[in-house]
C-alpha cells in the first residue's frame, strides 16, 4: 500500500510536469511535442514515465489485493524496474524515449502471459496458447528491430539516397576529403568514420570505406578520389576539398534550387566544380610541398536509381584533372 501511495505521488508529479509542458506548448512558450532532442524529447520521456508509473501503481494495487505469490509479484514488477533504469540512462543517450515504452510493453506482455500460464501449467491447451503468444511476441519484435535497422542503415546499404545530390554529399563525406563529414543515412544524420582525435593518423589515406562503397553502384567513381588518398598517404599532405553544385538534370530535365528533398527518375547528371580549399602538412613526419598549375577540376557525376529505391553514384568524368608535383620540405 505504501509503495502504491509513493508511486501515486510520483505519478502526480509527472502528470503536473506534463500538463505544464502541454499548456506551455499550446500557448507558444515552449516547442511542440517531439521525439527528437531538447524539450520536446523531454516531454516524450515524461509521458513515457507517466505511463509506466501509472502501470506500476495498477500492478502494485493488484498484487496487494490478490496476493498472487512471490513469483507473480516479481514477474510483474520487473518490467517497471527495467524501464526506470532505462529512463535514467536516457539522459545520456540519443535515442527517443519511445523505445522505453516498447520495452515496457514487451516485458509486461511476457510477464502477464507467464503469470497466467503458471496459474495452471499442467493444462496442455494453456501451454499451447502460452507458447504461441510468446512466439508471436518474438516475431513482432524481431520484425520491429529489422525495420528499425533497415531505416537506420538505409536498407543495410542496399538502398540509395533520396536524391542524387544527397548521394553525392554522402560520397564526399565518406571520402574524408571535405570539411563537412556529415550525411544522411536512412533516417539519421551521421558522421562519416574519418580519422579524428589526437591519436588519429591523418596521413594514411584513410576514408570511410563501408560508407563510401554503399553510395556507389560501381567502382569507377572511386578513381576520382584515389589520387587524393594516394597523395595524402605518399606525400603526407592533408587536403580539404569543396564541390560546388552547378547544372543539375534529372531525366534530362533541368532542376533548379531550392532542390527537393526527394525526387524520382531513371537517370541524373550533376556538374560540380571541385576546389582545393586547403592543403596542410601540420603534424606530418615527412612533409612535402605541393605545386599544381591549377586548383580546380570540373566533375560530371552520373547517378542511377537502384532496385530497392534511392540514388547511387555510378560514374564520374573529369575534364581537367589537377596534376601536381611534390618536393620534400
Amino acid at each position: 500500500m505504501l509503495l502504491g501511495c509513493l508511486l501515486g505521488v510520483g505519478g502526480a508529479c509527472v502528470v503536473g510536469a506534463g500538463a505544464a509542458y502541454w499548456a506551455g506548448s499550446r500557448i507558444g512558450l515552449l516547442p511542440g511535442l517531439s521525439a527528437g532532442a531538447g524539450l520536446g524529447a523531454m516531454a516524450v520521456w515524461l509521458l513515457v514515465v507517466l505511463a509506466v508509473v501509472a502501470g506500476h501503481v495498477g500492478c502494485s494495487w493488484w498484487a496487494w489485493r490478490v496476493r498472487p505469490g512471490r513469483k507473480a509479484v516479481v514477474l510483474t514488477q520487473v518490467p517497471h524496474v527495467v524501464v526506470y533504469v532505462g529512463a535514467v540512462a536516457w539522459w545520456s543517450a540519443t535515442w527517443t524515449a519511445l523505445y522505453l515504452l516498447w520495452i515496457y510493453a514487451t516485458l509486461s506482455a511476457v510477464a502477464w502471459l507467464t503469470v497466467w500460464f503458471l496459474r495452471n501449467p499442467a493444462v496442455a491447451r494453456r501451454a499451447v496458447v502460452y507458447l504461441s503468444a510468446l512466439g508471436l511476441l518474438v516475431a513482432v519484435n524481431t520484425a520491429g528491430l529489422l525495420s528499425l535497422s533497415w531505416q537506420r542503415t538505409n536498407g543495410f546499404g542496399l538502398r540509395g539516397q533520396s536524391t542524387p545530390w544527397a548521394a553525392f554529399t554522402a560520397l564526399t563525406a565518406t571520402s574524408c576529403l571535405t570539411r563537412h563529414p556529415f550525411y544522411t543515412d536512412g533516417t539519421n544524420t551521421i558522421a562519416a568514420n574519418c580519422p579524428t582525435g589526437p591519436d588519429a593518423d591523418f596521413f594514411a589515406g584513410a576514408y570511410d570505406q563501408p560508407g563510401f562503397a554503399d553510395t556507389l553502384c560501381g567502382e569507377q567513381p572511386r578513381q576520382a578520389f584515389s589520387k587524393w588518398w594516394q597523395w595524402n598517404r605518399e606525400y603526407q599532405v592533408s587536403f580539404t576539398l569543396d564541390w560546388a553544385q552547378e547544372a543539375t538534370t534529372v531525366d534530362h530535365q533541368p532542376i533548379a534550387p531550392p532542390y527537393p528533398e526527394t525526387i524520382d527518375g531513371a537517370t541524373a547528371t550533376i556538374q560540380y566544380t571541385l576546389n582545393v580549399e586547403n592543403v596542410s602538412t601540420i603534424g606530418a613526419d615527412r612533409p612535402h610541398q605541393m605545386r599544381a598549375p591549377h586548383a580546380q577540376e570540373n566533375w560530371t557525376v552520373h547517378f542511377e536509381p537502384v532496385t530497392l529505391g534511392g540514388w547511387k553514384v555510378c560514374r564520374i568524368d573529369i575534364t581537367n584533372p589537377i596534376t601536381a608535383t611534390f618536393t620534400p620540405q
